[in-house]
């Protein structure tokens, strides 16, 4: 009798992918800029921003519709990849696609607690780590593509899958940290004390 594929050696991609969830989730928790207060409630708040800030015809509005057109170009390319069977006549899809999600799931974030995000940015990193283990995780309890693998060609799959993921996220929060520094100097060189753009105290 074969041995199921979930209680294959392969199980070591899926608890693997529980501790690394388990640790950067910690990880998180711990980092400057974490909104230890508005997380835990992370949907009702994300849609209470939306619901306030969407109709101001402003550059909030314009942020959050640039994350929902990078979301949907993202799903887009993810399913579309799936369906017309990129992925595998394109590997480097599979990388672009890993990047792009991580940076658009890091601006999600950063959008919805701007205030602590705009203070440390780091926080980013760890929490789209968390994020993308944790999808790792469903991928192996529910996905099948990964049966046939080699347990060598899943591990390196899952490994470089995070590494893209928490790169995305890195870029996003290397560009925050950079726009909140440039800002900080244009305050300082005009005398002004101006916070960044979108700015507050969440």
């Amino acid at each position: 009798m074969a041995t199921p594929p979930h209680l294959s050696p392969k199980l070591v991609v899926g608890v693997g992918s529980l501790l690394l969830t388990v640790v950067a989730t910690w990880a998180t928790m711990r980092t400057s800029g974490y909104p230890e207060a508005s997380l835990p409630s992370w949907p009702k708040f994300l849609g209470s921003r939306l619901r306030s800030e969407l109709p101001r015809g402003d550059h909030l509005t314009v942020a959050w519709v640039a994350v929902a057109v990078w979301s949907a170009v993202v799903s887009g390319l993810h399913f579309g990849g799936v369906y017309y069977n990129v992925y595998t006549t394109m590997p480097w899809w599979d990388l672009m696609t890993h990047a792009m999600g991580g940076l658009g799931v890091a601006a999600l974030l950063a959008f919805t607690f701007r205030g602590p995000t705009l203070r440390s940015p780091l926080w980013l990193v760890p929490a789209v780590l968390a994020i993308g283990a944790g999808f790792e995780i469903y991928e192996f309890l529910f996905k099948t593509f990964w049966y046939n693998w080699s347990l060598e060609f899943y591990v390196e799959d899952t490994i470089v899958d995070l590494v893209l993921n928490t790169t995305g996220a890195a870029a996003f929060a290397t560009a925050t940290a950079a726009y909140r520094s440039r800002v900080r100097s244009g305050s300082a060189a005009t005398g002004h004390e101006d916070e960044p753009v979108g700015a507050d105290t969440d």
